[in-house]
């Protein structure tokens, strides 16, 4: 629907409607009853909602808040660790219990926490003065449970909790009946739980073959298993997706109410026939979430740490260190999973309760392993003038036999200019270190599959003569055969400085580092191939940055003491070598990682801007090749006024991406950067890339964090602040882009409230206008205007503790004892104009999909909460 700002305004929504008349009994609802009907309050036919039309369209009239029905506002969390630890003799060990249960937000669930309980075990005993032994285990078992409201992770609750609008009624009807919602699916949907166990074993000696000469040996296993179950059920309530019903009483006559719900005679004055929401088992038998799922995975590991070091010292002033070392790491990943579908008892699912066929089955098992050998010399001369080289040759299997060896160097060196003899004489520079260093290392953090042409097989839905379903095998990936490390270039030059006996100090880092080999597709492969571009090592790209540390301390006279520690860094990456390709949208040479093409915006139009007709509408007219060139000859527009000077007019319609809409008042007007006369894309590459400009970039810029906190006869206060001073992102669904889909309903108000009108000429947001689902048509191409700038500066924690006397502490046997209690992330400064969107938010990334969670838009996740605490801390 295009809200026409001339006039024409016609029910609009999802599954219940608005327009005039409503809304106005919207209002009225709000004087009468806002504040005194909430959300334990029945849905009302008559009061909250009616129907009109032939097709009895549901026309709302209550509002609700979703945040009420599907958030506690309150939710406890409890942790407790404990940690015993003892020197007897030449034996030492420590001992740790530690305890977690955090209940979740999800009011209607049934279960909605997370528990975890690890164990700790740490032992070393000096056997002789030549050998020193050392064992360690670890123990943790984690256990989320949550509503399995659905399997999918492209569109969950947290996104259909926001997309209607506040006419969307939660909670039950006048029946008792829940009403189909989110919350309802939350307040219905079985347990689910992923259980972790994770255990860590470790062993290791060194030997002291001589003051000097030591050997070191380190042996890790670990291992982790987790098991996902998800039960499923199937969804019965009052269906608000579909049309409703007349209700009738016992012998089928219609029943009448009044606008406050409550049943009167047909003649009544406002009497209108009732009507009820279908009561509905909605989800149709095998669909989704009508299963039950299990999925087993094993991880488990083997390290081996073994080195030797020598030291040498010579006359003092020189001093040496050898070192000659390797490390092995193997791995081994094995899961399997297994769906059954079409549940006959969804109270109590089970595999044996479970009928649809055949069961989903899959699984997978790969492994990998790493071997290093590794030399180290390190030379320094009286402290003052440090050197340090290194030598790799490593070793992986997830690259072909004949590549799976790669040498790597790296070089250090530092010179410490605060113990030169012209810096003694001064007692203002405590300390002053220059340092920098070069070197490389692998990086093999790709898939172990990708020189393997791997075939997929399977069932095919074709039966075969014998009445089986026919074995298919898929097509196989195309490969480079000769894929191998990739390299990573570290350069790096440093300073450390520290001032007044060291109560201030300052580090400052410069770095680049350059990634050759970089894995990439090949280019040059043509549509037709059939399957994807073989990935290769053909890239390589750059990342220059610096990072700047600041930390102070200071204890008054009067026992005030006061600390600081600040940090800011920044980086930016370019792209140096992917290929030939030019397209502003693509990766090409010189790119830097996360820029942002689009338009820049000039302001709204007004309607002074148009030539207007005698209704005092604008002129809709066909352009011609003296309008514009010729490529858009033939296409409709508004008629626009010549500029103030008699300029032509640059007209836009290359950005009418909807048959309906043509520019007018209201909307965007663009610049025109190429001087052409026309805003488009040109042909979208570097040598054409019409008006579009780099207008921001989504990788976090200055990111910074600083803790300030000062402590007086026993009383603390830290504060602990974090944030990003660069980071821009185009936004994307209803929480971000204004008229993403009108008919959903859902808009926040920092748009409602703010865009353009007759009225409200001044207003940030354009007219209204329906974009049905883009966040790039019409109005809302990318543009400077409503990029989001993610920049933020949060408080993430601010404590307050108090600390008992040692003195009083002591006759009780008590060596501390600590009460504090702390708020986290309860203050945000950001730029969003109040838009309610986490400043923190990437896009399409959770713990449950990291690449499209809820179709990628902004926002639409679990929420940011802010959370108080206290504890203590006691030691004997």
């Amino acid at each position: 629907m295009r809200l026409n700002v001339w006039g024409t305004f016609t029910p609009t929504g999802a599954f219940y409607y608005v327009d005039r008349a409503s809304y106005l009994r919207s209002v009225e609802w709000q004087k009468l009853y806002g504040g005194k009907i909430g959300p334990d309050d029945p849905t009302v036919f008559g009061r909250d909602w009616y129907v009109q039309g032939a097709s009895n369209q549901k026309m709302g009239v209550r509002t609700y808040d979703p945040y009420d029905y599907m958030i506690k506002e309150w939710a406890p969390t409890q942790q407790h660790n404990i940690s015993v630890g003892q020197t007897l003799n030449k034996t030492t060990y420590n001992i740790g219990l530690g305890y977690l249960d955090q209940s979740g937000m999800i009011k209607p669930a049934k279960k909605d926490d997370f528990t975890r309980y690890n164990a700790s075990l740490r032992l070393s005993n000096e056997i002789n003065k030549y050998i020193t032994v050392r064992a360690g285990a670890m123990y943790s078992r984690r256990n989320k449970e949550y509503p399995y409201v659905t399997s999918s992770t492209t569109a969950d609750p947290w996104l259909y909790l926001y997309r209607w609008g506040s006419l969307y009624p939660f909670g039950n009807d006048e029946n008792g009946d829940p009403i189909r919602s989110p919350v309802s699916e939350a307040g219905a949907a079985n347990t689910a739980n992923i259980l972790q166990n994770y255990m860590n074993v470790n062993a290791g000696a060194t030997l002291n073959f001589t003051r000097n000469w030591t050997f070191d040996f380190d042996y890790t296993f670990s291992n982790q298993e987790e098991i996902w179950n998800r039960p499923g059920t199937r969804y019965t309530a009052r269906n608000s997706w579909v049309a409703p019903k007349a209700r009738v009483d016992d012998n089928g006559g219609p029943i009448y109410v009044d606008s406050t719900g409550n049943v009167v005679s047909a003649t009544a004055p406002g009497a209108m026939p009732a009507f009820d929401l279908s009561y509905d088992t909605y989800t149709s038998l095998g669909a989704n979430p009508d299963h039950i799922y299990r999925r087993t995975t094993n991880f488990h590991s083997s390290t081996i740490n073994a080195y030797t070091t020598y030291n040498l010292n010579l006359k003092d002033d020189h001093r040496f260190k050898f070192m000659l070392g390797i490390n092995r790491v193997a791995a081994q990943t094995e899961w399997q999973s297994q769906q059954v579908n079409q549940l006959t008892d969804i109270h109590n699912p089970e595999f044996s309760f479970a009928v649809g066929s055949p069961p989903i089955v899959d699984g997978d098992k790969f492994w990998e392993s790493q071997l290093g050998y590794f030399g180290r010399i390190n030379y320094a001369f009286k402290d003052k003038y440090l050197i340090e080289g290194n030598l790799r040759y490593d070793g992986s299997s997830k690259f072909p036999r004949d590549l799976w060896w790669r040498w790597y160097p790296s070089v250090s060196a530092g010179w410490v200019i605060s113990k030169e003899n012209f810096m003694l004489s001064q007692d203002v520079v405590s300390f002053f270190k220059i340092r920098g260093s070069w070197g490389t290392i692998g990086d093999q953090t790709v898939p172990n599959t990708l020189y393997l042409p791997l075939m997929s097989s399977g069932l095919s839905s074709w039966i075969g003569a014998n009445g089986s379903r026919a074995v298919t095998v898929g097509t196989p990936p195309a490969i480079v055969n000769n894929i191998t490390w990739q390299d990573i270039q570290t350069k790096n030059l440093g300073v450390d400085l520290a001032f007044f006996e060291n109560k201030l100090s300052v580090t400052f880092d410069l770095f680049q580092r350059n990634t050759r080999n970089m894995i990439v597709p090949s280019e040059g492969i043509p549509y037709t191939f059939g399957t994807g571009a073989p990935q290769g090592n053909f890239g390589s790209l750059r990342t220059n940055g610096w990072e700047l540390t600041v930390e102070f301390n200071h204890r008054f006279k009067n026992g005030l003491g006061v600390n600081f520690r600040g940090n800011i860094s920044d980086a930016k990456t370019h792209i140096l070598e992917y290929g030939t390709s030019t397209g502003v949208n693509s990766y090409y040479n010189g790119k830097d990682i996360g820029e942002i093409w689009g338009y820049r915006t000039d302001r709204l139009y007004q309607a002074s801007d148009f030539e207007l007709g005698p209704d005092g509408n604008p002129q809709l007219i066909t352009l011609t090749a003296d309008d514009v060139p010729e490529e858009y000859a033939g296409k409709k527009a508004n008629q626009l006024k010549p500029g103030a000077h008699g300029e032509k007019p640059v007209y836009q319609v290359f950005l009418q991406n909807s048959s309906n809409f043509f520019f007018g008042p209201g909307d965007v007007k663009f610049k025109d950067l190429n001087g052409d006369g026309v805003i488009d894309n040109g042909s979208a590459t570097l040598d054409d890339h019409g008006d579009l400009a780099v207008i921001g970039n989504s990788t976090p810029r200055y990111e910074y964090g600083f803790r300030i906190g000062a402590d007086y006869k026993g009383v603390d206060i830290s504060l602990f602040f974090q944030g990003v001073g660069s980071r821009q992102i185009w936004g994307d669904g209803f929480l971000a882009i204004p008229g993403y889909n009108s008919a959903d309903g859902a808009m926040p108000a920092a748009i409602a409230d703010n865009y353009w009108t007759p009225d409200n000429t001044n207003a940030f947001y354009p007219a209204a206008y329906n974009n049905a689902g883009s966040n790039s048509a019409n109005n809302i191409q990318v543009q400077d205007r409503y990029l989001l700038n993610m920049a933020y500066l949060r408080l993430k924690n601010l404590t307050v503790g108090y600390s008992f006397s040692p003195d009083l502490l002591r006759k009780v046997g008590v060596n501390s004892f600590r009460v504090y209690g702390a708020l986290e992330n309860f203050i945000t400064w950001d730029h969003l104009r109040g838009l309610p969107i986490d400043p923190e938010a990437i896009n399409g990334y959770s713990m449950w999909n990291t690449s499209n969670y809820n179709l990628g838009r902004t926002g639409i996740g679990t929420p940011a909460f802010k959370s108080i605490s206290i504890g203590v801390q006691l030691n004997f």
